[in-house]
């Protein structure tokens, strides 16, 4: 089997220190690698995770997967994992198993955690397994709102940055390194974040949410008249919605979408909007109509 490495695995005195001042019962940072970025239709290929326990020592897990889909070649660039090369891992049943035992109760944190988190609670969901009272961390949001407005800052929040911006070396898109980083600059943003604010409100520019949040499958479930969504996704194609809700309520926008995501609230077309070039989170419930075209024209 294909076999993984790592380097800089280290955690420093003051890093394992500012962790277990703020997760004094532990903390585990996770990466996953995937087919592609929408748990309703991709898979994973690769768990990682990095945990530091309360005496401060650590502990890692790493698993890779056959997915049992294609891999598009869209996403062998970044992460370097083909069919071929996975042909004799294990499917995910067995690896997630061993993964939620591995972190238990502790909080779990990751780098645009939103996305990883989706296919974990996805996996957990899909083999019925107890969802936890894990607590996700984001240390992308947790850096993006400590910074925000400082002169003195990373040119972007996205990890190899902020790893740059640390002083951190690492291989990137390769899953356990990507975890060893992320607890690394989550070490380093509490720091920083120490210096200058009371150590109660961390978890205001750092906390998303708890994996026990989402207990309905039904969140996954994408409504038939909004199955072309898929397609679009696929092709990464740009098209119009008709949403309820925002300046252009009952209107079509043209969307260029990014994935499917569940919250606790309900399933989310994470999207470009084409019209203002921001992010946005479009709840699938709120969208009325899609279309290729601008049918407000006609």
């Amino acid at each position: 089997m294909l076999k993984r490495t790592t380097v800089n695995i280290d955690l420093a005195t003051n890093e394992r220190e500012i962790l277990l001042k703020y997760f004094p019962n532990g903390v585990c940072a996770f990466d996953l690698e995937m087919t592609g970025l929408s748990p309703i239709f991709d898979k994973i290929i690769e768990i990682a995770a990095i945990k530091l326990l309360p005496d401060g020592s650590v502990e890692f897990f790493h698993e890779l997967i056959n997915p049992l889909i294609e891999i598009p070649e869209h996403t062998i660039q970044f992460h370097q994992l083909t069919n071929e090369q996975l042909r004799n891992a294990p499917t995910l049943k067995k690896p997630l198993r061993e993964f939620i035992n591995f972190y238990g109760n502790l909080p779990l944190m990751a780098h645009n955690a939103m996305f990883d988190a989706s296919f974990l609670i996805r996996g957990i969901h899909e083999y019925n397994y107890e969802i936890s009272l894990s607590s996700i961390f984001d240390s992308c949001k947790f850096a993006r709102g400590l910074y925000k407005g400082k002169e003195i800052k990373p040119e972007n929040f996205k990890l190899s940055t902020c790893a740059e911006f640390f002083k951190i070396d690492f291989n990137h898109h390769q899953a356990l390194d990507d975890a060893v980083v992320c607890l690394k600059v989550f070490a380093n943003t509490l720091i920083e974040h120490d210096k200058n604010h009371s150590s109660d409100n961390f978890k205001a520019h750092s906390y998303l949410f708890k994996l026990n949040a989402f207990q309905k499958p039904e969140q996954y479930i994408l409504p038939n008249k909004l199955k072309e969504i898929k397609t679009y996704l696929v092709d990464r194609k740009p098209f119009y919605i008709r949403y309820k809700g925002g300046q252009s309520k009952g209107k079509y926008r043209k969307i260029k979408p990014i994935s499917l995501l569940p919250l606790p609230q309900g399933l989310v077309l994470y999207a470009e909007c084409l019209k203002d070039r921001m992010n946005k989170y479009f709840y699938i419930k709120k969208i009325q109509k899609i279309s290729e075209k601008d049918l407000d024209d006609e």
